[in-house]
């Protein structure tokens, strides 16, 4: 299997694992402040990286690298990322949400083909609408409510860092491997969200983290979230973006979509419609058409 396949398979896993995360964060917050969850899952996370890296599965070779770049990762993502994330769901509607996460592809070409000089053809182009257009029709269903100013700003800033943040990515991903990257993300994640969690609660963060912890569906979802959703996806996501150009790679987010509404509808039992089947079809072509109208330039 050559490069491009591994990468294109790696984004296929890691936006499959990001769409469950979704179902497992919700059943988290029915028993904990956000603080305390992000607190636990990414301990859970630093400490399976430090147990990959101390028995040797990976590797941390940073002698000589821009480690300033690494550490940049961790301060857009998962740091600004998530904070300004969480603000913008707490203060918009589930279907102004939807909308704005589904043009988060569009900002990453655009940037991609500004900064790195990766410009989608035209067949790419009308692939990324139709995949947006399905995002944009399953999220028209969404509930009610409304949105205010800050909301809406803190979800376009934290969809605007995710696209630097992949170009970033893409950067120096020739410099560090995917490893090395994930491991130095989630260590400035890690200082941060502890702190935060302290800042927050003072002396009742381990007693809230005792309480949580006592409950089993707590616990799986911080597991799922710490390590299939922190370790495994974001090193899945690092890797295909060493392998593929911005565009194919995160037109990819978009299955999170298709994986996330599922999940809602078997396990939690939402509605399901016609309107799903279309929206679904939509997204999964303009992924396929993305990575099967290659540029010029890839083919070569």
């Amino acid at each position: 299997m050559n490069d491009e396949k591994k990468g294109m398979l790696a984004a296929a896993a890691a936006y499959f694992i990001f769409g469950l995360s979704y179902l497992f964060s919700k059943m988290a917050l029915n028993i904990a402040e956000p603080s305390i969850l992000l607190w636990a899952r990414f301990t859970v996370t630093f400490l399976a990286l430090n147990l990959l890296l101390l028995t040797g599965v990976g590797k941390l070779r940073l002698r000589g690298k821009r480690v300033g770049y690494a550490v940049l990762l961790g301060v857009l993502q998962p740091v600004l990322y998530f904070v300004l994330e969480n603000y913008g769901l707490k203060y918009t509607t589930t279907s102004f949400t939807g909308l704005i996460s589904s043009i988060s592809p569009v900002f990453a070409t655009v940037l991609g083909a500004l900064i790195l000089r990766e410009r989608p053809n035209l067949r790419q182009w009308v692939c990324i609408a139709v995949s947006v257009a399905g995002v944009m029709l399953v999220s028209a269903g969404g509930t009610g409510g409304q949105n205010t100013v800050g909301g809406c700003l803190c979800l376009l800033g934290a969809y605007l860092l995710g696209a630097v943040y992949t170009l970033l990515v893409r950067h120096i991903s020739k410099e560090f491997t995917a490893f090395e990257m994930t491991y130095m993300m989630f260590a400035v994640g890690f200082v941060f969200f502890t702190g935060w969690a302290f800042a927050e609660n003072g002396a009742a963060a381990f007693p809230k983290l005792g309480a949580a912890l006592s409950d089993g569906q707590f616990v799986v979802a911080v597991l799922y979230l710490g390590l299939f959703a922190s370790v495994g996806a974001y090193f899945l996501s690092n890797y295909s973006l060493g392998k593929l150009p911005v565009a194919r790679s995160t037109i990819f987010t978009n299955l999170s979509t298709v994986v996330s509404v599922l999940a809602g509808i078997v396990v939690m039992k939402d509605p399901f419609s016609w309107v799903h089947v279309l929206s679904f079809v939509l997204i999964l072509a303009g992924v396929v058409g993305v990575n099967l109208f290659r540029s010029r330039e890839e083919a070569a």
